[in-house]
């Protein structure tokens, strides 16, 4: 059986300079709504994209889901325009790693992200890594993070990358936060946490991820544990 490891993005495979996002909300609601969020804007940290609008949309009374359609364009336009190359950082060993897993034939990389999904293959495609995900649970499918995993099973299946009977118990997140960690844990998937993002090693391993790494450098070492779990 065939087992699936999902990526998240930011914080795991690579790291975008750290105010543009910040940067990019805060123009787009300035735009949009006619509101001034910088001095009050929630944190971002391993939230999906669409729970951070809903949460400025709560903080300002913002009525958002009849623009939601205009937000993602409006965001993800400005990211077009401001992101480039020299703006990201890929994460040690996170490529190699990434490339080992698509040669093996016991496994299929897809990704479960908080970025909404035009947004995600945009940082990805810039280092030259969108091609190796054909399918993923994306920050625009829903603001629960916890429900991305299956969207993700969901979306192998109807693409016919896995079988039906495909066994969730053979799959693994690998991330940076702890809401990585609780979104496989909801799921009865594996997780693999590695302290590349914003939590440290001991933040990670409060929440008892399956395998903790300080990072992905040791590309053939994870391959292992991935082999094994």
């Amino acid at each position: 059986m065939k087992k699936i490891v999902l990526f998240d993005i930011d914080g795991t495979i690579l790291n975008v300079e750290s105010s543009l996002a910040r940067s990019i909300f805060i123009d787009a609601f300035g735009e949009m709504f006619s509101i001034d969020i910088s001095q009050n804007i929630p944190s971002f940290h391993g939230k999906t994209d669409l729970q951070i609008i809903a949460d400025i949309a709560d903080l300002y009374s913002i009525d958002y889901s009849s623009n939601i359609e205009q937000i993602w364009e409006n965001i993800f336009d400005k990211f077009k325009q401001r992101i480039s190359r020299d703006s990201i950082t890929i994460l040690p060993g996170a490529a190699e790693l990434i490339d080992e897993i698509a040669k093996a034939d016991n496994f299929e990389l897809g990704l479960v992200t908080g970025n909404f999904q035009k947004n995600a293959y945009l940082k990805l495609s810039l280092v030259g890594l969108d091609s190796y995900f054909l399918f993923g649970g994306f920050g625009d499918d829903c603001p629960d993070r916890n429900k991305l995993p299956l969207i993700a099973i969901d979306r192998a299946k109807n693409s016919k990358i896995i079988d039906e009977n495909f066994s969730i118990s053979n799959s693994v997140i690998i991330g940076d936060t702890f809401r990585d960690i609780q979104a496989a844990k909801s799921n009865l998937f594996k997780s693999v946490a590695v302290a590349t993002g914003k939590a440290s090693l001991s933040e990670l391993q409060h929440y008892a991820p399956d395998v903790l790494f300080e990072d992905l450098s040791d590309y053939k070492k994870v391959l292992d544990c991935l082999n094994k779990l």
